[in-house]
């Protein structure tokens, strides 16, 4: 049987969370940050921090005692500000609509996911901090001998923007790589930034492959320097020890509705759905080179795959864990309800392992030769151009993709990719199309309802845009307005919405906004159906009492007594490969292992 949680003094289920609540209608869910957008008459009391920090941290007396302050006027005013509490939180919830049963479902599961906790390897996360610092060290100094002391350190950002921006006037490439225009959507006013932040440094160090020795050695070495300090293994591996409690586990990894409008889970405090895909192939081995204090080659990339390893499974217990395949591959195409030689494809993969997959099948349109003759390095583009161009991915949105695969391509190869892969999927462009028509007309015309293939909008008068999912779910856009706007293909209609994740600059009044087009709103139903899936297999695992300890993206893990390996796998299979009700015709399909240690 699976093992059992220990039971706690108030029963889980005796919880509301009106923080989940108002993620799940793409609000903002600090109370702060909710009470400002919505403009209740009542607003948090930004003095709260202040008297937290003065009464409920202690603090050392004269005699070196660790005593808290118990000051009557401030006892006083902490009472008031926690009245002020409840009483926005009361509002907030009564600003937007509760939870659905479903919806407490999933919170509920999540929760008793949170609660049980990711068991970590704290003994070889606090070397592996200490020894990425020592390298954090090594690197600082390798900056100072090539910029000749000018950069210290990596994160001297004002120094590094004052370095590089006289080296970007004597190459055109070099200065597009390493500048951004950024254009206020309220004022028109356009700005031009210089930066070396992950995508830059992709950008430079695609400029020397494609041309060796276009970049001096010392700039691209300065920029591989950047690329290795700015991986954050140091502060993923100091989380793992900081955070883990008596019992070595690290609890509240997990956020409902935390990614914005699709209702998907968002990762806190480990944000496990950050880590690397990548996992080391050896890493017990590496693991006692890094115990013993031994030297390895490329620390921060190493350091990089050991993360999912970190994480554990208790004494006597394996993880068995389940990815779906393909899923948003799959889900984007059923949505649109005109796609079915696609999702035959899939049908046929799953069916026969050995026939050409979907990447094959995509390189085979571009290339124009049978997909059982796709080699390797063609299937690569096969596939870089199904992950990026599904949503009405662009160059930019290609070149991204392309680097995580080793796949370099100038951008005119980059278009000429992505014309043939629209041209042979016409049922991506009309989903896009016509969920951009869909949005435009239903905020024209409050109270009207738009369907586009498996999925339907409506507006209400207040502005609230809703996308109703094939489960039943709805996603939120709120204060949806539609505007004529000037382009270089002139005047367009466009649907905006406030963007709950964000915060409004300093001084601005109105919410930051987010664009609504047919390639955003196909990635929000095709992230969101999807999720809902994995909602469903969640809910149902725990409901069973299997002891899921973590869900990232497109998996579930489960932590389980090493007799019960067989039996989990198979009731894993089972809760992964049974479609809901609303989803008929999705083909899924699922890859399982097992282990002692976590990994992709």
């Amino acid at each position: 049987m699976p093992q059992k949680r220990p039971s706690i003094s108030t029963p889980i289920d005796a919880w509301y969370c009106t923080a989940a609540q108002a993620r799940a209608r793409a609000l903002p869910g600090g109370l702060d940050d909710l009470g400002r957008c919505l403009g209740l008459p009542t607003q948090k009391d930004r003095r709260g921090k202040e008297l937290i920090r003065l009464l409920s941290i202690p603090h050392t007396n004269k005699a070196g005692d660790s005593v808290f302050n118990y000051d009557e006027d401030l006892l006083k005013e902490m009472y008031a500000y926690c009245v002020t509490d409840v009483e926005v939180e009361r509002l907030a919830a009564k600003a937007s609509h509760p939870l659905s049963d479903n919806e407490y479902a999933v919170w509920l599961a999540n929760e008793q996911v949170n609660d049980a906790g990711l068991k970590v390897d704290v003994e070889f996360a606090e070397a592996a901090a200490a020894y990425a610092e020592q390298e954090l060290d090594e690197i600082s100094g390798k900056l100072s001998r090539i910029t000749n002391g000018v950069i210290t350190a990596p994160k001297q950002f004002a120094r590094l923007k004052a370095y590089v921006e006289p080296l970007a006037l004597k190459d055109e490439d070099i200065r597009k790589a390493i500048t951004r225009e950024v254009t206020d959507r309220r004022t028109g006013e356009t700005t031009t930034k210089t930066t070396l932040d992950r995508d830059a440094r992709n950008k430079l160090l695609d400029l020397e492959r494609q041309e060796p020795g276009r970049i001096h050695p010392d700039f691209v070495e300065m920029v591989e320097l950047l690329d290795a300090a700015g991986r954050s293994s140091v502060s993923k591996f100091e989380a793992m020890s900081r955070r883990a409690d008596h019992d070595q586990r690290v609890r509240g990894a997990y956020i409902f509705g935390g990614a914005g409008q699709t209702g998907r889970f968002s990762a806190a405090g480990l944000q496990v759905h950050n880590f690397p895909r990548k996992t080391a192939k050896h890493f017990d081995a590496i693991r006692e080179q890094i115990m013993q204090g031994e030297r390895i080659d490329d620390v921060m990339t190493v350091l990089a795959s050991m993360l999912r390893g970190a994480i554990v499974a208790d004494d006597g217990h394996t993880f068995v864990c389940g990815d779906w395949s393909g899923i948003e591959s799959r889900v984007l195409p059923w949505l649109t309800a005109d796609a079915d030689e696609v999702l035959q494809v899939f049908r046929d993969m799953d069916a026969d392992p050995s026939l050409p997959d979907n990447y094959m099948r995509a390189a085979s349109d571009i290339y124009s030769k049978p997909a059982a003759k796709i080699n390797k390095d063609e299937r690569a583009v096969g596939k870089v151009v199904v992950l990026a161009c599904g949503y009405q991915g662009g160059v930019g949105a290609f070149n991204s993709m392309a680097r995580a695969y080793q796949v370099v391509m100038t951008d005119e190869q980059a278009k000429d990719v992505i014309y043939a892969w629209r041209r042979a999927n016409p049922w991506a462009t009309r989903f896009w199309d016509e969920l951009n028509d869909a949005v435009i007309d239903v905020v024209q015309n409050p109270g009207s309802i738009e369907t586009v293939g498996r999925v339907s909008f409506m507006c209400g008068k207040a502005g609230l845009l809703t996308m109703g999912l094939p489960s039943g779910r709805v996603l939120c856009y709120p204060q949806a307005r539609c505007e004529l706007i000037e382009t270089e293909r002139g005047d367009q209609w466009e649907v905006s919405a406030i963007k709950a994740t964000w915060r409004p600059k300093q001084g601005d009044t109105e919410w930051p906004r987010i664009r609504l087009y047919g390639g955003l709103l196909a990635e929000n139903a095709t992230q969101a159906a999807a999720a809902d899936i994995l909602r469903e297999a969640l809910v149902e695992l725990t409901e069973l009492d299997w002891p899921v300890v973590g869900h990232t993206h497109d998996e579930l893990l489960l932590e389980v007594e090493d007799d019960e390996v067989a039996e989990a796998t198979e009731q894993l299979r089972r809760a992964m490969m049974t479609a809901p009700s609303w989803a008929d015709g999705l083909p899924l399909n699922c890859e399982i292992w097992n282990g002692e240690r976590y990994r992709k």
